[in-house]
């Protein structure tokens, strides 16, 4: 009876559940202003799984957050 809805703006995940592979932080780091910017991803599509629970995201233009979860235990 019942049910748990989160509506989130950051998805926090590892590279084992789809944190994209080609997003690497040292890379980005190693240039000025930055490698990576938003038209390099555009019309690309990214799966994430085994994340427990369901999320809802908003869709654009309301910004979301793709952060990865490091060994660690840190947040990039």
């Amino acid at each position: 009876m019942g049910s748990f809805i989160e509506i989130n703006d950051t998805l926090r995940i590892t590279k084992e559940q789809g944190f994209p592979k080609e997003l690497d932080y040292k890379k980005h780091i190693s240039v000025e202003g930055g490698y990576f910017n938003a038209k390099m991803f555009e019309g690309k599509v990214f799966e994430f799984k085994e994340k427990p629970a369901i999320r809802i995201f908003k869709i654009p233009p309301v910004r979301n957050f793709l952060v990865e979860y490091t060994e660690d235990g840190k947040w990039l």
